[in-house]
């Protein structure tokens, strides 16, 4: 179970930074991308939420978040197995 949770947060980050890059790339351009991909940690925690408030849509939040908490309680389960 711990390498299922390391590939479901690998995963779940991948597509969460590259979906956030997008918004922050469409709303504010191609510096704006760049200075988020620098400041990735910041536009992981940030960008979702701004995808929802402003357009109401919430599955980026729930992916980046949900596959955290997913991954992290399998890595966790996977340790105590041993």
């Amino acid at each position: 179970m711990k390498i299922l949770g390391y590939l479901i947060l690998i995963a779940a980050g991948l597509f969460g930074l590259f979906a956030s890059l997008s918004i922050i790339a469409h709303e504010l351009g191609f510096i704006g991308g760049f200075i988020a991909f620098l400041f990735f940690p910041v536009t992981l925690a940030f960008a979702p939420w701004y995808a929802g408030f402003a357009y109401g849509n919430w599955q980026l939040l729930g992916i980046i978040y949900g596959g955290t908490i997913v991954g992290s309680l399998l890595v966790g389960l996977g340790d105590k197995n041993k």
